[in-house]
């Protein structure tokens, strides 16, 4: 950190490293709050451009700056703020602070006032008490609204059902999916195939073709040669039938984190920061704590963290661990550990056999969908161009991107 800065500057490094740190701040502190007019300023200019899609960069806030009349702010102070910021995911930390200190100094100048009625001969205490009140509500009301406003039932329902659809059908932005399963029957094989057709630009559910997806894969339990063995193939498969090049997708294979802690977390939202991703596979989740997920007290911390990533827009699919079998036939197949975890994604779903000995998987729900009218499978079928095949593939989908049907497999 440079000793010359503060959380001013901090805050406006953050919002030029990523225009998603504009909206985190603007929930926290307003251009008002900073000590430093200058600085309100570049923050109230890269709101506006924020909200209008233009792009932020240095050059461009010192150029709005300049037409907004804004002296003493040019393009190498901003690039100096920039640098000096650690992260963007940093963001809401010095926000916060700028907030603290805006409250502090206001509360300081309505003190002033209070003292300085008091002493004087000729006011009555009744108006030097309704000022102070006022002062201090003005200092309340003041506060960014944290997002939480209210409408009339009637705006609501006049607006049509809309879906922000990354994947339609399948995923909303923000969305959450937990999957577990048995040990050893595929679960981790389908969370690669999907990351890896979703990277090349095929919906792993319908096998149609959509926009392909930046996707980002954090894998805390296995190695880069684990995944070169076993993602290969499908990776040639998705090449050949996709319509982008799924060697896109970016990987960091890692051990055991503590996702908790802000030096794992920091490093998370860095790898968002640089690549952009719509899709974030990350997990096991057991593996981001460092004791495991024992108890609502251990899932708490985690389950922040997560959901810090979540905020930034992106798509959270994550591999949890089910209990162990206990020699029955019918298996509870929801995260062990807390059940926090449980009522948290809005989808949750546990792969294991369709029956004894069978290839076939079942999904079980073991929370209901969020989201209406999704087109997750039921069941998965092995076969086929990749390692598995949901049920709910149309015919003519088959043959035209594949050539393939049930009855001939010809890969």
């Amino acid at each position: 950190m440079n000793p010359d800065f503060n959380a001013e500057h901090y805050v406006i490094g953050a919002c030029l490293l990523s225009a998603d740190a504009v909206r985190f701040a603007d929930a926290i502190v307003s251009p008002a709050d900073f000590y430093r007019p200058q600085l309100g300023d570049a923050f109230a200019v890269m709101a506006e451009m924020r909200n209008a899609g233009d792009p932020i960069e240095p050059y461009t806030v010192a150029v709005r700056l300049k037409e907004r009349g804004t002296l003493g702010m040019d393009t190498m102070d901003l690039f100096r703020f920039m640098e000096a910021t650690p992260s963007a995911h940093t963001v809401e930390f010095y926000a916060k602070q700028v907030r603290e200190e805006s409250v502090k100094r206001a509360l300081r100048a309505a003190g002033q006032k209070l003292m300085q009625q008091a002493s004087v001969d000729g006011v009555p205490p009744s108006k030097t008490l309704s000022d102070a009140m006022e002062d201090l509500r003005g200092i309340r009301d003041n506060t960014p609204s944290q997002g939480i406003t209210s409408k009339k039932l009637s705006e609501i329902l006049a607006v049509e059902e809309d879906h922000d659809w990354v994947v339609p059908g399948l995923f909303e932005r923000g969305d959450r999916m937990i999957i577990t399963g048995f040990e050893g029957f595929g679960k981790s094989t389908w969370i690669r195939q999907m990351a890896i057709q979703f990277a090349a630009g095929i919906n792993p559910i319908t096998m149609d073709h959509i926009e392909p997806l930046r996707v980002q894969v954090v894998d805390v339990e296995n190695t880069e040669g684990q995944w070169r063995k076993e993602v290969r193939g499908m990776t040639a498969v998705a090449k050949k039938y996709g319509t982008a090049d799924p060697e896109n997708l970016d990987l960091a294979c890692h051990g055991r984190i503590d996702l908790t802690k802000d030096a794992a977390l920091g490093a998370v939202h860095r790898l968002l920061d640089q690549n952009r991703p719509d899709i974030l596979f990350i997990g096991p989740i057991y593996k981001m704590v460092p004791n495991g997920i024992n108890n609502d007290d251990d899932a708490a911390p985690l389950i922040t963290a997560l959901d810090s990533l979540r905020d930034r827009g992106v798509v959270l699919v994550m591999e949890g661990h089910s209990p162990k079998g206990n020699g029955q036939n019918v298996r509870d197949l929801s995260p062990r550990g807390s059940a926090a975890l449980m009522g948290w994604p809005e989808f949750g779903f546990g792969l294991g056999p369709e029956s004894e000995g069978s290839n076939a998987a079942s999904i079980q729900r073991w929370r209901g969908d969020r989201t209406r009218g999704t087109d997750w499978p039921k069941r998965l079928e092995r076969g086929g161009p990749f390692p598995w095949t949901a049920d709910n593939v149309h015919p003519a989908t088959r043959q035209k991107y594949y050539g393939w049907d049930k009855q001939k497999v010809s890969f």
